[in-house]
């Protein structure tokens, strides 16, 4: 009798650990795709937030000079392979992105980024004039300003459904000695 209970037994305990599986198995795969987006969320802003901090260095480095360019590729080979452009509204005559007033920087679409330079230089959208007046520096304020942002989407289908599209922003503000 012992031989026939002992094999009731082990088909009961396999049945069982199937049926804990499947209850566990999908939270647990839940959990590791969050996990994932998660973590892709993270370097894409530390991306991001570096590309502006090397724009805004850049930028420093050289207040006199009469173009954007060199700052917009810049931030575009720092950006880590993410699609960044020139903001339409990083223009001259453009607004402190810290202070709200318009032209300001504009919001990109999901998977798009742009990069905002105050004090602009540019007379047109900076992606095809990459000339101007020197950069006009205030002597009471004399910082510049990068701001890039990123429109950042979760790769996981299920979790777009109820986590919209995210607008990862990063400024980097540095102050200019003369």
């Amino acid at each position: 009798m012992n031989g026939r209970g002992g094999a009731r037994r082990a088909t009961r305990t396999r049945g069982q650990s199937m049926v804990e599986f499947a209850i566990v198995a999908p939270v647990a795969i839940l959990f590791i795709l969050l996990l994932i987006d998660f973590s892709r969320l993270v370097y894409t802003y530390a991306a991001i937030s570096w590309a502006a901090r090397e724009g805004a260095r850049l930028v420093s480095l050289s207040p006199n000079i009469n173009s954007d360019c060199g700052a917009l590729r810049r931030v575009e080979e720092v950006g880590r392979g993410f699609p960044l452009v020139a903001d339409p509204n990083s223009i001259q005559g453009n607004q402190d992105p810290n202070g709200g007033l318009s032209p300001g920087p504009t919001t990109p679409a999901a998977g798009q980024g742009f990069i905002y330079i105050y004090p602009a230089v540019a007379s047109t959208p900076p992606d095809t004039n990459c000339a101007g007046p020197s950069r006009p520096m205030d002597q009471q304020h004399p910082d510049v300003a990068v701001e890039v942002q990123f429109g950042y989407t979760p790769i996981v289908p299920m979790f777009r459904s109820f986590i919209p599209n995210l607008t990862i922003k990063t400024v980097s503000v540095v102050h200019v000695e003369y």
